[in-house]
């Protein structure tokens, strides 16, 4: 490989990505040469709009914030920390068990609900339905335009599209004006995202066209924001979502650390991208199968342009392996075919 021409130099991106452009002569990407991640400047400016937001708000429904805890390292600490920051908020911290959740991750969102101060919902799902989602996703192709792909896989584009559409919907029904998101700021680049009806109908309208595309009618919107309580909403304004990691300095290693002195257990799924779904290991393999380039490299890129992670080490969670068991594994339970395992 001739890495001033395919690999760039300074982050991980490649030229087999789609939309990806590295410059014969610098070798870098179109993104490096013209870096658009969040600067620190940017970061305090958000964590004060953050804080205002919050204070103007707080009190306004049943609960101030309606936060996606998956149990992993990145949503845990950033439940942790915003209760450290703002104690008086309530917290209604809603897990979604995909079916794929380890017992460890569980029992870590239990443990920093309790650390913290937030209530717990674990929000479950029939396991039928589940898996016939994540199966079609993984059979499909181009479902998902082609920046959602370059950020994430097919099945984890599904997931998290059923988490922020039953999210938007218990804010709505709780009247909590946010939604929290541990995202990186390797994953978005938007601290703050106004939730406004006229928002709700079209996220609902996309996503209900991509599960169609991928075989699957969810008349009963088992997966989709229902919409009489976008009706409701369309009385009470708009709602935001906030990316609270974007207004903080973003370390792994830090994030680690004060989670272990708090309680917090790594779950040990020799997976090195991801800190509580059993899916993730598959759906980097199928991801990589059809697509060509691992699903965690835009979102590594990005922490190496912020200088919150070094080149090597992106590169090292690129080049790691996956769990061949433990992919064989979930493609049985998937009923997929024998081409979708190793």
């Amino acid at each position: 490989m001739n890495e001033t021409v395919n690999l760039c130099r300074r982050c991980v991106l490649h030229s087999a990505m789609p939309g990806v452009n590295i410059d014969h002569e610098s070798g870098l990407c179109q993104f490096c040469r013209d870096p658009s991640e969040i600067s620190p400047q940017e970061r305090i400016e958000a964590h004060k709009d953050m804080d205002a937001l919050l204070h103007h708000t707080r009190g306004s429904g049943q609960f101030d914030v309606i936060y996606a805890l998956s149990g992993g390292k990145d949503s845990s600490y950033g439940l942790y920390r915003i209760k450290q920051e703002h104690p008086d908020l309530r917290i209604r911290a809603i897990l979604f068990d995909n079916g794929f959740i380890s017992p460890q991750a569980i029992r870590n969102a239990r443990t920093i609900c309790d650390v913290a101060g937030a209530e717990f919902l674990r929000l479950t799902v029939q396991e039928e339905f589940l898996n016939r989602a994540f199966r079609n996703a993984a059979q499909s192709h181009d479902v998902y335009p082609d920046a959602a792909r370059l950020r994430a896989s097919d099945i984890c584009n599904t997931c998290i599209s059923i988490v922020k559409q039953k999210l938007m919907e218990a804010a709505v029904v709780s009247g909590a004006p946010h939604i929290m998101f541990a995202f990186t700021p390797g994953q978005t680049r938007s601290p703050v995202i106004r939730l406004s009806p006229a928002f709700m109908r079209w996220s609902r309208s996309l996503f209900e066209a991509q599960l169609k595309k991928m075989g699957i009618a969810d008349d009963d919107e088992i997966f989709l924001l229902k919409k009489d309580v976008i009706g409701r909403e369309e009385q009470n304004g708009a709602r935001y979502m906030i990316h609270p990691l974007l207004a903080w300095d973003y370390d792994e290693s830090t994030i680690l650390r004060i989670l272990g002195d708090i309680g917090w257990v790594p779950p040990g799924l020799r997976d090195k991208n991801s800190t509580n779904c059993l899916l993730n290991s598959f759906t980097i393999f199928n991801h990589i199968q059809k697509y060509g380039f691992h699903p965690y490299a835009c979102e590594i890129a990005g922490l190496v342009r912020c200088g919150t992670m070094s080149r090597e080490d992106g590169l090292e969670k690129l080049k790691s392996g996956v769990s061949i068991p433990l992919v064989k594994d979930i493609a049985e339970k998937l009923a997929l075919s024998p081409e979708f395992a190793p």
